[in-house]
């Protein structure tokens, strides 16, 4: 399938601009390697996209429990796009990266990579919805790369671009939210109102 090897790309282009960001790449690749994300991103989406129209999803029937795990991926794919693009303060993380610091409020205080969370849902209730081999495989394909790269991330970019890293990791959890991470989570959204 095409969708699949569009989105393998999107990741394996992820990696290489986070390998790069961390000093792992030589910085004379900075100028090709810097719109990595922005073009992985790209295919991420046009693979979703193009198997979401190959499956055809406008003339398929509906039911409760469609509309449930659609609104579902809907709300998923919000916080994911929250997470990864409003949840951190912007000027500091994407304009002057000030320090290299963590960020460990709002959802980086839930866990250090809360956008996979998000992500998982999304493409497991795209599948609950539309069903499908193809969109299963998408799903757990795109899950199993996720997970391999904030692995990468978590144990060889992070710590290299982020001076407390090392610190970040002991006060937040990796992937599953705990107790007192989820309360600092919701302390951190009612300092901010």
């Amino acid at each position: 399938m095409k969708e699949i090897a569009l989105g393998t790309i999107a990741f394996i282009l992820y990696m290489i601009y986070d390998l790069e960001q961390a000093g792992f790449i030589s910085y004379h690749f900075h100028k090709i390697t810097k719109v990595f994300f922005t073009v992985g991103s790209i295919f991420l989406v046009a693979a979703t996209m193009i198997l979401l129209w190959k499956i055809d999803i406008f003339h398929m029937e509906r039911g409760m429990k469609q509309v449930f795990f659609l609104i579902l991926a809907v709300l998923f794919l919000g916080l994911l796009i929250y997470t990864l693009f409003f949840a951190l303060p912007f000027e500091e993380t994407y304009v002057t990266q000030d320090a290299h610091k963590t960020y460990d409020k709002k959802m980086y205080a839930l866990c250090r990579h809360p956008g996979v969370l998000w992500f998982v849902g999304f493409y497991f209730c795209l599948w609950l919805v539309f069903g499908g081999k193809p969109l299963l495989v998408m799903a757990g394909w795109f899950s199993f790369l996720n997970f391999c790269y904030i692995i990468l991330q978590d144990c060889y970019t992070f710590p290299k671009i982020f001076s407390d890293y090392d610190d970040y990791k002991r006060r937040v959890p990796f992937l599953i939210p705990d107790g007192k991470s989820l309360k600092r989570c919701l302390e951190t959204f009612k300092e901010s109102r």
